[in-house]
């Protein structure tokens, strides 16, 4: 198999990164649960602890109910979701009633029809677990006939990690501590790719060189820079 490198400037900026460590910024970590709502309603069931909790009408709030009215297949079904949120004290909402834990959806990241809270409770390993590609950047991913599923696989051991967009296979080195992740510089097979799969892998390589910190809920793979701006989001696949 003939292999080439992709992008000798991922090499320098990691070298780069090693010289001079740089600074993550915190942010909110993520939840995963089963939200439902019916007549104004909304409510969150954490998967982890099993608590429900009503959901605040508020922040990225519209953004999630658009996705669930769209995945569900009748009302007031539960699906599993992810978010970047947390639980708050808010105001009931019978007036006069004191405050209530309340989930706060802070940033929504994707409903999952198929899976459960079930099937979820315990969150996914970040190494050795297939984790199929869902979004790059907010562009969904599907897989396109006849080729590969776009995935990613980092194996323990060397440490060692293959991904593909769906063309070529891309190889190379990863680093962790913590909940920081560093890819190293990236080599590829030389198929020539047809649209969209040039694209996808282009930006693919970019993802994995500019990843600086990964979380993990449930199922939920993200991939995120240094400022904590997500970059790509991955669903862990298991046999069935």
């Amino acid at each position: 198999m003939r292999i080439s490198r992709l992008g000798l400037v991922l090499a320098a900026g990691l070298a780069a990164c090693q010289a001079t460590p740089e600074k993550t910024v915190s942010a909110p970590p993520l939840i995963t649960g089963a939200f439902m709502t019916l007549a104004d309603a909304p409510r969150l069931t954490d998967c982890g602890t099993e608590r429900s909790y009503p959901v605040a009408m508020a922040a990225d709030y519209r953004r999630l109910e658009e996705a669930y009215l769209s995945a569900r297949e009748k009302p007031g079904q539960p699906l599993m979701i992810t978010f970047e949120g947390r639980i708050a004290d808010r105001p009931r909402a019978e007036e006069g009633t004191g405050t209530e834990p309340t989930a706060i959806i802070e940033r929504f990241v994707h409903v999952w029809p198929r899976e459960t809270c079930e099937r979820n409770r315990v969150d996914a390993s970040l190494t050795n677990t297939y984790w199929r590609l869902v979004l790059l950047g907010q562009e969904e991913i599907a897989a396109v006939a006849g080729r590969r599923e776009p995935h990613l696989i980092l194996r323990i051991g060397e440490p060692r990690f293959t991904a593909t967009a769906g063309c070529n296979q891309l190889i190379g080195g990863y680093e962790t501590d913590g909940e920081n992740l560093r890819f190293g510089a990236t080599a590829a097979t030389r198929m020539a790719c047809p649209p969209p799969l040039d694209e996808r892998e282009r930006r693919l390589v970019d993802v994995l060189a500019n990843t600086r910190t990964w979380r993990i809920a449930g199922p939920a793979l993200e991939l995120r820079d240094g400022e904590q701006r997500p970059l790509a989001l991955l669903q862990a696949v298991y046999l069935r």
